[in-house]
């Protein structure tokens, strides 16, 4: 007997044990550390370092079971509390001597327990703390001054705690803010469930998350709003009006897993707030076809209405479908959920045709609220969309170069669809470039180049269709190579890109990893866009050979005379920045009148075409040739002193000299003279440097021709 009850007790001790083990070691904490066994000379010991070790552990324990919801009984009250409280004063007391500010750790601590947690567990943390100060005062580690200096400056961050959350302006507000939250998690949930969500069907169905997305949240919150205020009056009224007990509606979830009690107006007052399963009591005899169902003298054992907690007290009741989007003249769609009117009363009669068709009407007028909220929730969206397609076109318009419009293309498709992929493509003979592409990692694509015999590009590019049919992509076949696949697509859309003259130009390619997304309105507002894509690129392409004539030569292709006076600038701008050399060489074709005398101006025109090409062809993307005037031609080579300068001269005028021209039969040779000038040591201003040059090339024409002559260091006023 004795053997049973000590294996009896045994679990009870180690169950006890373990609930106040947390508050034990918290209180032996105090204790030394008040005792001042776990400093010496103001520094922690190893001792101390142990204990705070172990106070960590046990908090650990305690948080472990706090968010598990396992703290029962008093130790669970007091532990919490009383770790913090030992392990706020023992952080103090091991950093006071460097870190004297770190009394604002135990003075928080203790307001915010003090807030917070129940009267005996205040006035044993304060007891506790009260203890720990003037223990240590006591064992000399502080003065008796200092440790009433600390436990005053704990006591004025508490009052000034408990002054603002205890004052009636602050619980006003919090109550507030806590009853303005769960309102909006609840109009939130009630959107969803009668389709006034941003997800319903509208124009467009997925909208980005900016400004107007917010402008419609708070849109149909307001739908919610006045649909409640509605419904209720509603419901009263037909309560009152039959003499019924309860009048409810009940909307299914999301899933459609469950019923929601949404609306009620009621005499009775043991109300299940639900929610309740599908298809629960009176309810699941609404099923196929069926829009209402009635019960007579219904037996108290039936729980036929599930919102009761109790089955008595109703004697009839009737269910009838809230048929949510017909009242409008929409199409009812196959599946589609609704809500459910449900009504009773004490009387054990059947329900008067009068009576039936007064609640036919109140469910088809709940309805026509639902469908009159959704319409015009529709209606704003659309047009925000409007708005949103105007302002991304706007924008498209406004880009003059190919790069802005590329850009405004992108920003155009995403005001109406949140995109994984997007491209530009443009189509040159039996070719199609990607000029611009964004997402899914496929930035190493641009540029890239493709026969319009391979991927479904090249082939909506050949038949001037949109494909896939439906938007929908199943893989099968690449979007531009097999050897670049995207499988995580689920939607695409490639709609081709036509100039003017309706020949194909090349596409808009735009793709999603969601399935479903291109409905037909979406299409048609994308394939709008494409048509504008079209028209911008034309004209931007139109814009830049503009350009590039109004800088170009127009017989050599060389860069004229005003684009070589602007890029001089830059170059030597850079130059001045980096401190880095540039040399300009000027040139002249040698003997070039008696050229245009004796074999005529169309072959001279030969000669510069020439002459202009080995200039091209010599110089690197960086450099910069141009046509000076008339005969003359100047180069600029970046970062290159007069070594390299020198030797790039050189090989021009070899390979000019070694040209093989023939006018009616006879060779005629054509030469050039060359001068260099080297920034800085020849000057560091544009007009210093081409005079320099200038008269290098003189001192090569006076030479004899056909050769080179670089400008002597130190003349014009250089380094």
């Amino acid at each position: 007997m004795a053997d049973r009850r000590k294996k009896s007790s045994s679990p009870t001790l180690i169950l006890f044990a373990a609930e106040w083990f947390g508050s034990s070691v918290a209180l032996a904490g105090a204790v030394l550390l008040g005792a001042g066994i776990l400093t010496e000379a103001g520094k922690p010991a190893f001792a101390g370092w142990l204990v705070l070790g172990l106070l960590a552990v046990a908090s650990c324990g305690w948080l472990w079971k706090y968010l598990r919801g396992n703290l029962l009984g008093p130790a669970g009250a007091f532990e919490g509390p009383l770790l913090l409280t030992a392990a706020a004063w023992m952080v103090f007391r091991f950093g006071a001597v460097s870190v004297p500010h770190l009394l604002f750790i135990p003075a928080a601590t203790m307001a915010w327990i003090t807030v917070r947690s129940s009267f005996p567990v205040r006035i044993f943390c304060w007891t506790l703390a009260f203890g720990m100060e003037f223990g240590f005062a006591s064992g000399g580690g502080q003065l008796l001054f200092s440790a009433l200096a600390n436990l005053a400056t704990c006591l004025a961050v508490t009052i000034a705690l408990l002054k603002f959350p205890g004052s009636v302006l602050y619980r006003r507000q919090l109550a507030k803010i806590s009853e303005e939250k769960i309102k909006e998690t609840s109009a939130r949930q009630q959107a969803r469930e009668l389709g006034l969500d941003n997800n319903g069907p509208s124009l467009p169905e997925v909208l980005s998350e900016n400004d107007e997305q917010a402008d419609l949240e708070a849109f149909s919150r307001l739908a919610v709003d006045n649909i409640n205020i509605s419904f209720d009056l509603q419901l009263e009224m037909l309560r009152q009006s039959l003499n019924l007990n309860t009048v409810a509606v009940l909307w299914p979830s999301p899933d459609g897993q469950d019923l929601r009690l949404r609306y009620l107006a009621t005499s009775r007052t043991d109300i299940d707030q639900g929610p309740y399963p599908a298809g629960t009591g009176i309810t699941g005899a609404l099923s196929g076809e069926r829009n209402e169902v009635e019960l007579v003298r219904m037996k108290p054992s039936h729980p036929a209405l599930p919102y009761y907690k109790n089955a008595e007290g109703s004697g009839a009741a009737m269910a009838l479908r809230i048929t949510a989007g017909t009242a409008v003249g929409e199409e009812t769609e196959p599946g589609k959920r609704h809500g459910i009117l449900c009504v009773d009363r004490q009387l054990a009669e059947p329900w008067s045709d009068q009576e039936k068709e007064v609640l036919r009407l109140a469910a088809r007028l709940l309805a026509l609220e639902v469908d009159s909220s959704r319409l015009l929730l529709n209606m704003d969206r659309e047009r925000t969309s409007t708005r949103r397609l105007y302002l991304g076109l706007r924008e498209l318009n406004s880009g003059l170069n190919l790069e802005s419009v590329f850009s405004a293309s992108l920003n155009a498709v995403k005001t109406q669809v949140q995109v994984d992929l997007v491209a530009v493509i443009l189509s040159a003979g039996e070719k199609y470039r990607i000029a611009m592409i964004e997402g899914l990692k496929s930035g190493d694509l641009t540029d890239r180049e493709y026969p319009l015999s391979e991927g479904l590009v090249g082939q909506a590019i050949r038949t001037g269709k949109v494909i896939p049919v439906g938007g929908r992509y199943r893989s099968a076949s690449p979007v531009f190579t097999a050897e670049r696949r995207f499988p995580d697509l689920k939607s695409l859309l490639i709609i081709p890109l036509r100039d003017k003259s309706d020949a194909p130009m090349g596409a808009l390619v735009v793709a999603s990893c969601k399935a479903g997304i291109f409905t037909r309105q979406r299409q048609d507002i994308l394939e709008l866009i494409a048509e504008q894509v079209a028209i911008k690129i034309e004209l931007a392409q139109a814009h830049e050979q503009l350009a590039q004539l109004a800088t170009t030569d127009g017989l050599t292709g060389l860069a004229n005379h005003r684009a070589f006076q602007h890029g001089f600038d830059m170059m030597l701008a850079r130059a001045k920045r980096s401190r880095t050399p540039l040399c300009v060489i000027m040139s002249d074709i040698d003997h070039f009148k008696n050229i245009n005398d004796t074999c005529g101006h169309p072959f001279g025109d030969q000669v510069l075409k020439k002459v202009s090409a080995i200039l091209e062809d010599a110089v690197r993307e960086v450099d910069l040739a141009a046509r000076y005037g008339g005969e003359e031609f100047a180069m600029v080579l970046e970062n290159c002193d007069i070594d390299g300068g020198h030797q790039l001269a050189e090989r021009v005028r070899e390979r000019i000299s070694t040209m093989s021209l023939q006018h009616d039969g006879r060779p005629v040779k054509v030469t050039i003279s060359l001068g260099i000038a080297l920034f800085p040591e020849n000057g560091s201003e544009k007009s210093v440097l081409l005079d320099q040059a200038d008269q290098a090339l003189y001192q090569a024409k006076r030479g004899g021709r056909n050769r080179t002559v670089v400008s002597p260091p130190g003349t014009g006023g250089g380094e």
